[in-house]
C-alpha cells in the first residue's frame, strides 16, 4: 500500500516535470487545484529562509492558480519579454519521500535539478520540492507547492518553468 502511494506521488511529480519540460501548460496548470498555493521562498541569511511570503520578500508566490495561469498567459501572448526565447529544460527529480499527512493529503519532499539552455548558455538550479498533493476523484491534485532554491544566485531570469 505505501509503496503505491509513494508511486502515485512519484509520477505525479515526473509528469509536471515532463509536462514543464514539454511545455504543455494546460496539462501542467491542470496538475493543480484552483486553491493551490505556488511559493519560492527568499533566503534571508546563508541558513534561513523567510517564512511568511505574505510579509517578507520571495522569489515567486501566487496564493492561488490564477497567478500561475497570468503566468501561463503572459508567455502564450509574448508579453513576458524575459521569456523570449523560452529555454529548453531538463528537469531531474529524485529523493521522493512521502508523508501521509492526518486530513488525507500527503507530504512530498523531493529533490531536483533543473538544467536549461538559452542564448547559448547553460545554467542550473538545484532545488529542495515540497509538495502537498491531495486525492481529487480517484487522482492526485497538488494544492500546494514550495521550491527552496538552494543556488540562489541568479544569472538569468527565473521564472516557474526553470524551477
Amino acid at each position: 500500500m505505501k509503496q503505491d502511494i509513494t508511486q502515485a506521488c512519484a509520477d505525479l511529480l515526473y509528469t509536471e516535470a515532463r509536462r514543464l519540460d514539454q511545455r504543455d501548460w494546460d496539462g501542467w496548470l491542470d496538475l493543480y487545484l484552483p486553491e493551490a498555493t505556488f511559493w519560492i521562498p527568499m533566503w534571508d541569511t546563508e541558513y534561513e529562509l523567510t517564512t511568511d511570503p505574505q510579509s517578507q520578500l520571495s522569489l515567486m508566490w501566487y496564493g492561488d492558480r490564477s497567478g500561475l495561469e497570468d503566468r501561463v498567459f503572459r508567455i502564450r501572448t509574448g508579453m513576458s519579454s524575459a521569456s523570449v526565447p523560452l529555454p529548453r529544460t531538463v528537469h531531474q527529480i529524485t529523493n521522493i519521500l512521502v508523508e501521509p499527512q492526518g486530513d488525507g493529503d500527503l507530504m512530498v519532499y523531493s529533490n531536483c535539478q533543473t538544467m536549461s539552455y538559452r542564448h547559448k548558455t547553460i545554467d542550473n538550479f538545484y532545488c529542495h520540492y515540497e509538495h502537498r498533493l491531495r486525492p481529487v476523484a480517484g487522482t492526485l491534485k497538488i494544492i500546494a507547492k514550495k521550491i527552496i532554491v538552494a543556488n540562489d544566485l541568479i544569472r538569468d531570469v527565473m521564472d516557474f518553468y526553470r524551477v
